[in-house]
């Protein structure tokens, strides 16, 4: 069919509405002509019935454009190899009308379940590969006297690069539940966020850079900055907590977005303790959510045997090389199933690993 005749066929739909129409499926359907400008069989541009069947689904659909409401009405016009050939699979079918879904920006879609992006990291945005410079060492300040010599010194400067790593999640989900209201798409969306960012939040603390995985916080501190707790007594809590917050502040450390981060069940230990039958930090935490001044957020994605101090949370780096992106792929039709494909691309990077403490236990 050529674009006259599918025009002519839809006119009495009126002008605008017939030109919408052919201009949307003409721009959606890449592929649909051979490489000898035949239509591909079973297209919808394949015979006038096919197209005929399909722009009835179109009208009769109204305003519901969804992919599952677009099937059940196809059902209704046409025979057999009509229904058959208004297929949500084939881009040059009904597939025209189910676009590929992409969620937001990343950050904004993970905030409220993410830690990291709770602790105030630094969103970066790249793509493949960053260089970011970095400077490791300072020049040397001296008095000297008359007739003395100051040796030479100079800055020292090296890099950090961050490098894309993809992560995926892939599920199959009945179509019967992404028809059901309440749940649906709704639904689907909402457990694939919470994923992701689990995901995320385990690499950006505990991963190992193994294979096609990041290194996290925990695989980059500064060795110095890391010690063994002196115990569990109140004396012993309130020696290592201080510190913790003394590791930054003497590797002259700038304090800007400082705050705690540790497990829900060391949290609970800090809350019972007691010193003279007074709870030491339980009302701090309760009434103002926080450890010694500094806020603090909980999660079970870092150890139990941690508790992890930042003067300021800015100096993680967290790339961003591909936002969420979310996909819908009807390659289970025969079990009534919709693949769901969710993919993020990123990396993590300490800018000043001194920034950071961590006490373990």
């Amino acid at each position: 069919m050529n674009r006259e005749q599918m025009t002519k066929m839809v006119k009495a739909l009126g002008p605008e509405v017939a030109r919408e129409l052919v201009d949307a499926a003409s721009r959606s359907a890449p592929g649909r002509m051979g490489t000898n400008r035949a239509t591909h069989e079973g297209s919808v541009y394949a015979s006038v019935a096919n197209f005929g069947a399909f722009t009835k689904s179109v009208i009769a659909l109204g305003r519901r454009t969804g992919a599952a409401e677009l099937l059940d009405v196809a059902k209704r016009f046409g025979n057999a190899d009509v229904q058959k050939a208004v297929q949500l699979s084939k881009f040059d079918s009904a597939g025209v009308l189910v676009p590929i879904q992409q969620s937001g920006e990343l950050v904004e879609f993970l905030r409220p379940e993410a830690a990291l992006l709770k602790l105030g990291v630094r969103a970066q945005p790249f793509k493949g590969e960053l260089h970011m410079g970095a400077q490791t060492g300072t020049s040397v300040f001296k008095w000297v006297g008359e007739g003395e010599t100051v040796p030479r010194s100079a800055p020292k400067y090296g890099k950090l690069v961050l490098k894309a790593h993809k992560g995926m999640v892939l599920t199959d989900v009945s179509n019967d539940l992404l028809r059901t209201p309440g749940v649906g798409d709704a639904g689907v969306g909402e457990d694939l966020r919470a994923t992701v960012a689990d995901g995320l939040d385990d690499a950006g603390f505990n991963g190992d850079g193994t294979g096609a995985a990041p290194k996290g916080l925990f695989m980059q501190l500064d060795p110095a900055q890391v010690f063994a707790s002196t115990g569990t007594t109140a004396d012993a809590y309130l020696a290592d907590i201080d510190k913790a917050v003394e590791l930054p502040l003497v590797a002259h450390v700038r304090m800007a977005s400082a705050a705690w981060v540790l497990h829900p069940t060391r949290a609970t230990a800090l809350m019972q303790l007691k010193d003279s039958g007074l709870f030491i930090f339980r009302n701090e935490m309760l009434d103002k959510g926080t450890i010694r001044g500094f806020p603090f957020v909980m999660t079970t994605r870092v150890p139990v045997t941690r508790v992890t101090f930042c003067a300021d949370w800015r100096q993680f780096i967290y790339g961003i090389d591909e936002n969420l992106i979310l996909s819908e792929h009807d390659t289970r039709a025969e079990h009534d199933e919709t693949t769901i494909r969710a993919i993020v691309k990123g990396d993590f990077k300490l800018r000043q690993p001194k920034a950071f403490s961590s006490i373990t236990y």
